[in-house]
């Protein structure tokens, strides 16, 4: 679906503008476009990349293609981004994230992906650009999409630690419960590979900002590198953020192994145990059960209780030998 927001030269903003007058819109300078493309087909892609636009062929490639980490390629009088939004997914300690590909130019910005954006929607609103937005142009539309992404990962960063703090707590109240192992196991399994794969697109995506903040890129003026550069400041936080919920989810599985190692432990241990108490008692039977006609034993009355209570008398003994040794 192809989506235009079209403000004139004279100030006037039309958020949806016919495909048909697009053309001589773009041939404006003067005006300015916001062309949204949300799982676009492919004749539209062709349309708006290659025909009106005639982008670059690799550009035009990769925003076709998906799966790309964030970056900023400058093709001279525009530029290719790939920057990624995070949303929290299905399982409880899960993160999805999704691809946003960008062309800016001097008077158009446009934005491509294949689900709706909430940062986009937010934005989509002609009241919006007519002071801001692309009034004050694309670079600083393009700023404004960045800072509300930006401003959407705080509190899913936050809400993650917060579970992933939980779930350490968790481990410890399930080590008694014995229960749940394998729920617990594949939340610490998840939070580890979404964190991985925040620090993946976080780390790129600060490099892509820091570009726009200190670069000359003729597209972007060079009054809207402060705004890039407030943006980098806040994504260098939450990127050193999410590399300390990396380690704390690596230290947490840690944590579980060797919880779960130390339970393996005790419960080997008191096998171990009964097993050595009833060696001797074993012992003990197996003599009294040879079969030899000649055993003193065998024709005393006593000497059936007294085998019992020799194997009482060893096993208490050994038990309060592993005691004093805190073996048990």
């Amino acid at each position: 679906m192809i989506r235009i927001l079209y403000r004139h030269r004279s100030g006037t903003v039309v958020s949806d503008l016919p495909e048909a007058q697009l053309p001589s819109a773009i041939r404006d300078s003067q005006a300015r476009l916001w062309i949204d493309l949300n799982a676009p087909s492919a004749q539209e892609s062709e349309l708006i990349l290659s025909q009106l636009y005639k982008f670059h062929p690799l550009a035009i490639e990769d925003a076709v293609n998906e799966s790309h980490v964030p970056k900023v390629d400058d093709y001279g009088n525009y530029l290719y981004l790939v920057f990624h939004t995070v949303s929290l997914g299905d399982e409880r300690m899960d993160l999805d994230t999704y691809e946003v590909d960008v062309f800016l130019g001097p008077n158009y910005l446009i934005t491509m992906h294949q689900t709706p954006r909430p940062s986009i929607e937010r934005l989509w609103d002609e009241s919006r650009h007519q002071q801001d937005g692309l009034a004050r142009g694309p670079s600083f539309l393009l700023y404004e999409l960045l800072d509300y992404q930006i401003d959407g990962y705080i509190p899913l960063v936050d809400r993650f630690e917060q579970q992933l703090e939980l779930l350490g707590d968790q481990i410890f109240r399930e080590q008694s419960q014995r229960q749940q192992e394998e729920a617990i196991l594949n939340d610490v399994l998840t939070a580890k590979s979404s964190a991985l794969r925040l620090t993946r697109i976080l780390t790129p995506q600060r490099e892509l900002l820091y570009k726009l903040a200190h670069n000359n890129y003729n597209v972007v003026p060079a009054d809207a590198r402060i705004y890039f550069q407030d943006a980098y400041d806040h994504l260098a936080r939450l990127t050193d953020l999410a590399v300390s919920m990396r380690d704390l989810s690596g230290s947490t599985i840690e944590t579980h192994l060797a919880l779960v190692n130390n339970r393996i432990n005790e419960t080997m241990k008191v096998l171990t145990m009964i097993s050595t108490i009833f060696i001797p008692l074993s012992f003990l039977a197996g003599v009294y059960g040879m079969n030899f006609k000649f055993m003193p034993e065998l024709n005393s009355p006593w000497a059936y209780p007294l085998l019992w209570l020799s194997f009482i008398v060893i096993a208490l003994g050994m038990v309060y030998f592993f005691r004093r040794r805190r073996w048990l």
